[in-house]
């Protein structure tokens, strides 16, 4: 089990393939098990790193998320990037993941060469996201499959994963959270990939990301918050439109 160690935390990654660099970021209550599908497309042109961010997965535990916990994923992902010799990659990120991703795109325009940002998000549309998450919590009580994918991913804290992403979420002192600013200051490509029937965030945010990240907007119909677990196949056309726009 590939570990690296950084300062402050210890990531479990994955790696597979050779060529440029292409780095893959989980969601909220995500592991590197999440890209299970798109790391193999990936890694038959590119060299693909995937990892767990810290408290997730197989990476160090963190117990709560403070309010600019966004923020230390991006100065957690630069520092593995430097760790392992990365020097610039495309980023695909999902959800948290896709909001890294542009966050690190706009502090650190060098190192990245493009971003895939599904289902991204940049502020809290309220009450949309809090009452999507209250509605996910009541299914996840009544579903053991949807228990069972969770403690693929996380063993037996997979319950811990899921509260500390709610408890942030659903605290209104972290209603008030909004990085859209920043987003003037990329300049990569971007593409922002978004379901129809996403009911965390709306188009009108997905879109607003675009616009302001000057990328393009794909809707994909039919599928929710996870189109790359959702729809693999009508996911890879997209990251192919990306690593298309993004070659350095």
């Amino acid at each position: 089990m590939p570990i690296c160690h950084l300062a402050h935390t210890a990531l479990h990654f994955q790696q597979a393939g050779a060529g440029l660099d292409v780095v893959l970021l989980h969601h909220g209550t995500g592991s590197v098990r999440t890209w299970r599908k798109q790391m193999p497309l990936l890694a038959e042109t590119r060299r693909v790193t995937a990892y767990d961010r810290p408290g997730f997965g197989q990476s160090q535990w963190l117990d709560a998320w403070p309010l600019d916990y966004l923020d230390q994923d991006v100065a957690d992902l630069m520092a593995l990037l430097d760790a392992l010799e990365i020097g610039r990659a495309t980023l695909i990120g999902h959800s948290d993941g896709a909001t890294i991703a542009l966050l690190a795109a706009a502090r650190h325009p060098g190192r990245v060469a493009g971003v895939l940002a599904e289902a991204p998000h940049v502020a809290v549309e309220t009450p949309r996201c809090p009452d999507a998450i209250a509605a996910f919590m009541v299914e996840l009580a009544a579903s053991p499959d949807l228990q069972a994918s969770l403690a693929r991913n996380h063993g037996p804290r997979a319950g811990q994963v899921v509260q500390r992403w709610r408890d942030r979420w659903c605290d209104p002192a972290f209603w008030s959270w909004n990085v859209a600013a920043e987003l003037a200051q990329v300049v990569c490509p971007v593409l922002v990939v978004h379901g129809l029937d996403d009911p965390y965030f709306s188009v009108a945010h997905s879109a607003m990301v675009a616009q302001r990240s000057r990328g393009e907007l794909a809707l994909l119909p039919g599928l929710g918050h996870t189109p790359h677990l959702e729809a693999p196949e009508q996911f890879a056309p997209q990251m192919q439109a990306l690593l298309a726009r993004s070659e350095y």
